[in-house]
């Protein structure tokens, strides 16, 4: 189970700069494209604060979303809060294959810096 992935939207669906909403599987996600290399982030769409919509937030300095509800920013590539170090992202593994985005959804979230 450790090696399923999930497919979760078509490349050209989510443009270098854009996020996506994606529910399947039972989990609500947040995919982010960003550049500068380019790539995708795969979190849990909830905010860890106080469960905010944050495919919904504001994208700042390229790499931070800030979650609507309450302002609370997240470095999208560490999942760090710059607010409270305690709290973090759910993010999960991703790759493409055939033009296609697939994230790892059967493995726990990453809570760390690769």
């Amino acid at each position: 189970m450790a090696d399923e992935w999930t497919k979760l939207l078509d490349v050209a669906d989510c443009s270098v700069g854009s996020r996506r909403f994606v529910a399947t599987h039972g989990k609500e996600l947040a995919v982010f494209h960003l550049s500068d290399p380019d790539r995708f982030i795969v979190i849990d769409n909830a905010c860890p604060h106080a469960s905010g919509n944050l495919s919904a937030g504001e994208l700042e300095n390229a790499t931070e979303i800030v979650c609507p509800w309450h302002y609370w920013a997240f470095d999208l590539d560490s999942g760090e809060c710059t607010m409270n170090e305690a709290v973090r992202l759910n993010r999960y593994d991703c790759k493409i294959e055939n033009n296609q985005l697939f994230a790892r959804l059967s493995t726990p979230p990453k809570h760390h810096k690769d």
